[in-house]
């Protein structure tokens, strides 16, 4: 089998950028794990999570947290990052990394809080919609409305009997419909005793 240029070139290009060849993490030695692939180093919960606070702590750690979130960064986004780094060096493994993830959240949380500086959870969570005086929502709905019903005539218009097949028009106009359950029924004067008197 030939391997164009082209391959050739994708696979030169991505040897020197560094990046792996592809199918080579399966030829790695058997002894020579990754670190997630080895025993985790916390198993404890509790453990972990003082582990996790000491590391946010860190002055410098703590320091650029605090810009990454006064830059926009949500909250969520540095838990993950933070615990999902964790995993690959072999910290934790990934059942305890989503037990993690809402305490790191709030350790994250008190930190912006303790600094002064305005957090989002998620990204996004600044973007909500414009809120509308009373008058400019009643001219919003009533101009879908309006939409609405352009959208029923133009269907009304369109409807052609020519589209019903002609047997199904056949059958629809041979059925006949018995009075409906809803019609108005005399009601019968009642014989009983508990029956209501005149």
């Amino acid at each position: 089998m030939a391997i164009s240029e082209q391959a050739l070139k994708f696979k030169q290009e991505s040897m020197q950028r560094g990046q792996p060849i592809p199918g080579q993490s399966l030829t790695n030695s058997p002894d020579e794990k990754y670190q997630w692939e080895k025993s985790p180093e916390f198993t404890n919960p509790r453990e972990t999570m003082l582990y996790v606070f000491e590391t946010l702590t860190v002055p410098e750690t703590t320091a650029n947290i605090l810009l990454s979130i006064s830059n926009g960064v949500s909250v969520i986004d540095i838990a993950s990052i933070t615990l999902y780094s964790g995993f690959l060096e072999g910290k934790w493994n990934p059942d305890l990394m989503t037990m993690l993830m809402e305490p790191t959240m709030y350790m994250i949380m008190a930190l912006a809080e303790k600094a002064g500086i305005d957090y989002q959870l998620e990204a996004g969570d600044n973007d909500r919609p414009e809120e509308m005086s009373g008058e400019k929502s009643i001219k919003v709905l009533q101009e879908g409305v309006n939409e609405l019903d352009k959208i029923r005539k133009q269907a009304v218009e369109r409807v052609n009997p020519q589209s019903v097949p002609s047997d199904v028009r056949e059958i629809i106009e041979e059925k006949t419909i018995e009075p409906s359950i809803l019609e108005r029924i005399e009601k019968e004067k009642p014989t009983s005793l508990l029956g209501k008197g005149e």
